[in-house]
C-alpha cells in the first residue's frame, strides 16, 4: 500500500503467477491468500498477467478496497448524461464509419466534428479502424440469486475460495454493500465464476456453485432462487507480460481510440 508506483514499475516484469512464486511469502500467504485474490482482482485465475498489472492492481486494493455503485452499474453512465446538456446523448445509432472530422450513421445521415473518440469495446473498434490491435479476453460469468429471509452474512464481505471447491473465484452478498439491490425481507447474493469453467452451461454452472457456496457460507442454498446468469466472453482484455499500460490512444490528429483494450 505504501510502496510508490514509480518502485513497482521498477521491479522485473513477469506473468503475476511468477512474480508470487519469486517472492519470501509462505504457502500460506501466497496460495491461500494472495492467488486467489489476484485472480479475482485480474479476473484470471491461471495468473498469466504481467506483475507489473498485478502489482499495481494489489496496491489499489490495499490502499482504497472495493466498491459498488449505489443503485447497480447503470447509475455511473447515468449520472455523466445527467450531467450533460439536453441532446448531447444520442442512443440507438448505427455508425458506419468514422473519420477525424465526420461520423457517417445508418439512418442519422453524417455528422461533423472537430474530433472523433472511439469508446467501445477493442472488436467494434476494429471494424470502425481496420487494423486496430485486438487483444485476447478473459471470459467472466456472473451468477445472482435471491435469498429469501436472513442474509448469508450482514457484512460487506468479498469471500475467496482458495480451495477451488467449485467454479465460483468470489461471492458476495451484494446487498449488504448496496442494501437498494434487493427488496426487503430478501438478500441479494453475487457470484463471479472465472477462467474456463465461466463457459459452462448456466444450468451446470448453477449446480455445481450453490454446493460451493453452501460451505462459503455455512448455511443451505437449495432454495436460493437464480435470478439472472450474465456471461462475457469478452469481458477482460487479457494484459500478459510484457505488457505497456501506456499505449498511445491518439490514432491521428483529431481520432483518438480509448477503452481498457
Amino acid at each position: 500500500a505504501s510502496t510508490p508506483a514509480e518502485r513497482l514499475d521498477a521491479r522485473p516484469e513477469l506473468p503475476a503467477a511468477q512474480a508470487l512464486a519469486a517472492r519470501a511469502l509462505s504457502s500460506r500467504a501466497a496460495d491461500g491468500l494472495l492467488r486467489p485474490l489476484l485472480g479475482a482482482l485480474l479476473c484470471d485465475p491461471e495468473l498469466t498477467t504481467s506483475s507489473r498489472i498485478g502489482d499495481l492492481v494489489l496496491r489499489d486494493f490495499a490502499r482504497g478496497g472495493l466498491c459498488l455503485p449505489a443503485g447497480g452499474a447503470v447509475s455511473v453512465p447515468r449520472a455523466l448524461a445527467d450531467g450533460l446538456p439536453p441532446g448531447t446523448v444520442r442512443t440507438g445509432v448505427r455508425v458506419l464509419s468514422v473519420a477525424a472530422n465526420a461520423v457517417v450513421t445508418r439512418d442519422h445521415g453524417t455528422i461533423r466534428c472537430r474530433a472523433v473518440l472511439i469508446a467501445t469495446g477493442a472488436r467494434d473498434a476494429a471494424e470502425l479502424l481496420p487494423g486496430l490491435r485486438v487483444p485476447d479476453f478473459h471470459p467472466v460469468t456472473v451468477l445472482h440469486h435471491a435469498v429469501e429471509g436472513p442474509a448469508p452474512t450482514d457484512e460487506p464481505l468479498l469471500l475467496l475460495d482458495a480451495d477451488r471447491r467449485g467454479p465460483v473465484a468470489y461471492t458476495a452478498v451484494a446487498s449488504a454493500v448496496d442494501p437498494s439491490r434487493a427488496r426487503p425481507g430478501r438478500a441479494l447474493v453475487t457470484s463471479v465464476v472465472l477462467g474456463a469453467a465461466a463457459s459452462e452451461p448456466p444450468g451446470v454452472l448453477d449446480r455445481a456453485a450453490r454446493a460451493q457456496l453452501a460451505g462459503l457460507y455455512g448455511v443451505p442454498t437449495g432454495r436460493w432462487e437464480l435470478l439472472a446468469v450474465h456471461h462475457d466472453p469478452l469481458a477482460v482484455p487479457a494484459a500478459p507480460a510484457p505488457h505497456d499500460p501506456r499505449r498511445p490512444v491518439r490514432v491521428l490528429y483529431g481520432l483518438y481510440v480509448c477503452g481498457d483494450h
